[in-house]
């Protein structure tokens, strides 16, 4: 697989051959883990000495916003971070997403806990 970059899609697709008549191909739609997204934006952010996420976000070609939505996402308590990163990169459905788990980052570190294994 390529190496990943910053700037990699929230979701690719993944050609995948099914052994069907004819031998068709299937498309197989595959999402970015958050976490990941989010330790490759900060890194980046680090790595390329970006002066502040609005920097970082003209760079990339978004709102400053969505990058502050998705480098929040590092601010889950490190069990929460521990079990995402667990599920892999890609993952194959929308089970977790950066949106779902927005409104568990604001939350005490044992309430999020809680949140998280709910929406698992």
């Amino acid at each position: 697989m390529a190496e990943r970059t910053p700037i990699w899609d929230v979701f690719d697709y993944v050609l995948e051959a099914v052994q069907r008549r004819m031998g068709r191909i299937k498309l197989v739609r595959t999402y970015r883990n958050p976490i990941f997204v989010a330790r490759e934006w900060a890194e980046a952010m680090e790595s390329g000495n970006f002066r502040s996420q609005r920097a970082f976000a003209r760079a990339l070609g978004l709102s400053h916003t969505r990058v502050s939505q998705v480098l929040g996402l590092l601010r889950l308590c490190s069990e929460a971070q521990q079990d995402l990163e667990a599920l892999g990169d890609p993952l194959y459905s929308r089970k977790v997403t950066e949106r779902k788990l927005r409104p568990i980052v604001n939350l005490p570190e044992e309430q999020q806990k809680i949140k998280f294994r709910e929406m698992l």
